[in-house]
């Protein structure tokens, strides 16, 4: 259970006007559209109370949101790296989908985030630092996502093989394999 933590909502809240974080350029995937700028209105939310932030040990460094409670917990207060930075903006981009109750599969919500991580990585650390894991079906989805970051970072355009391919590779990925064509559930905050 998580707990209520002002350093992870701090991280988070920064994180979301951080001009590291502008860098991500907006981006249509199977005709939902991502702009950065939903970013700083997600932290009125925050603000608000609407979306609540917390830290949970349990989770060990990964972080979810979860849309029944509107809640993002993460699994460290801090983000020291450009990764778990890069997994604070994968989790509020669910949180900007819920709350404009943006209906969609699990596995177009996993892939779109992945994207944004993926540029919040790209255009922070460089193509040569690819985020990976140890796992070939979650390391499936990091390169496939990292593919299409890169094209979207250099202005170049994606093909629906590419979008097929992300698609696929969240499919198997063994968090959302079981729901990866279930709705999202983003039901607004």
């Amino acid at each position: 259970m998580g707990e209520t933590s002002m350093w992870a909502e701090r991280t988070v809240k920064n994180t979301l006007t951080d001009s590291d974080t502008l860098k991500i350029k907006p981006f249509s995937f199977s005709g939902i559209g991502f702009d950065i700028r939903t970013f700083p209105v997600l932290k009125t939310y925050i603000d608000s109370g609407k979306i609540k932030v917390e830290y949970d040990s349990a989770k060990n460094g990964m972080a979810e949101y979860d849309y029944k409670t509107n809640t993002i917990i993460m699994g460290f207060r801090f983000a020291s790296t450009y990764t778990e930075t890069a997994l604070v903006v994968h989790e509020c981009v669910h949180a900007v989908y819920d709350v404009v109750s943006q209906k969609m599969t699990t596995a177009i919500s996993e892939a779109i985030a992945y994207i944004v991580q993926c540029q919040y990585v790209y255009a922070n650390a460089g193509p040569g630092k690819r985020l990976s894991s140890k796992d070939p079906k979650k390391d499936s989805v990091f390169q496939k996502a990292w593919m299409i970051a890169a094209a979207i970072q250099e202005g170049k355009t994606f093909t629906k093989l590419d979008k097929s391919n992300l698609i696929a590779a969240v499919s198997e990925h063994p968090y959302y394999a079981k729901n990866a064509t279930a709705d999202a559930g983003f039901d607004g905050v």
